[in-house]
């Protein structure tokens, strides 16, 4: 209609002489006029159908999958996750407290080194009450840890288990704490800082440091003590059971919980080597293997090749060794 008026009004305001020499101007300046007009009334008519359509997506759903991811995102925003391990699909929190089983490691104000040893809460109760009244440490018993080179020692236990970089329980300290009353080294590879930068790498020199200090030190240890905590993958600590299962200087714990703990128990049984389930066994169990290596005490708790002098109560029996399994190892 504006576009029409416009148009007689131009017309009946041009004079009849000039008509036949500015009608194409007259034509072009009509068109654009349209043209202007129908742009504006599309523009309006569009912002009138976006004001009343609803502004929440989620209440009309394109097709059915749009319907269930947006049911899968909602129930993902309403209750907590546990994401699941790619590998092994056991999920990495609890599904009770739904607190995190693979805490993040934390790095020191350096940023560079993460720092193992921190505090990891024990929610599964793996290792038990911290004993109140512990013996006190011998004068010759040394915690050994990497990479400070090997020095001398008469008989050592070397602490195979559960690291992960921090996430395991800190069971290792407490093993240490257990045997510090015995004139012993203990080899404990779980080292307190570790730089994020080291790549798990052969040709990395920090790590070849770390991996063949473990290997001297598990060769050299009269005892190798494993310890699985089952809520980790433990992978090396599977490893260097299946290098010196049939060493017959091996004793194990392994809950059945354990994500692998059927293989464990069952390379356990077919070599002879002594295991248990529950941490509070572990010490006896080590305790008894030294001695099974030859190990004498003295009445005071120094080491002695006198039989004579031996006190046969320092050290447990070798009787519960073999009620945890021992047998003569196999080669095959």
């Amino acid at each position: 209609m504006f576009s029409t008026n416009l148009h007689h009004a131009l017309q009946n305001s041009t004079p009849s002489l000039s008509r036949s020499s500015t009608i194409d101007s007259v034509s072009s300046a009509v068109e654009r006029v349209q043209q202007l007009c129908s742009h504006l009334s599309r523009t309006n008519t569009l912002s009138s159908i976006v004001a009343q359509e609803p502004t929440d997506t989620r209440a009309q759903p394109s097709n059915s999958n749009d319907s269930s991811t947006t049911m899968e995102q909602s129930k993902t925003n309403t209750s907590p996750a546990s994401n699941a391990c790619k590998f092994c699909k056991r999920p990495s929190s609890c599904p009770d407290c739904h607190k995190q089983l693979d805490p993040p490691a934390k790095k020191t104000p350096n940023g560079d080194v993460v720092d193992i040893d921190g505090d990891i809460e024990d929610i599964y109760n793996q290792l038990g009450p911290a004993p109140s009244n512990l013996p006190p440490q011998h004068r010759d018993f040394r915690h050994e840890l990497p990479p400070t080179p090997l020095g001398p020692f008469k008989f050592s236990v070397f602490l195979a288990g559960s690291i992960e970089m921090g996430k395991a329980v800190q069971w290792q300290p407490r093993m240490a704490q257990l045997l510090q009353h015995l004139p012993i080294s203990v080899f404990n590879p779980r080292r307190g800082q570790w730089n994020h930068k080291i790549t798990p790498e052969a040709r990395d020199a920090d790590f070849r440091a770390q991996v063949e200090w473990e290997l001297n030190a598990l060769h050299e240890a009269s005892v190798i003590c494993f310890f699985f905590d089952h809520a980790t993958m433990s992978p090396v600590t599977m490893c260097e059971l299946g290098l010196w299962a049939h060493s017959g200087k091996v004793v194990v714990c392994c809950d059945k919980r354990f994500w692998k703990g059927g293989n464990v128990h069952i390379v356990c049984e077919r070599y002879g080597i002594p295991c248990v389930q529950d941490f509070s066994e572990l010490q006896p169990m080590i305790l008894a293997m030294l001695r099974r290596k030859g190990m004498m005490l003295d009445k005071k708790g120094d080491l002695t090749e006198d039989v004579k002098n031996a006190d046969p109560t320092k050290l447990p029996d070798e009787k519960i060794l073999v009620q945890a399994g021992l047998k003569e190892p196999r080669t095959v």
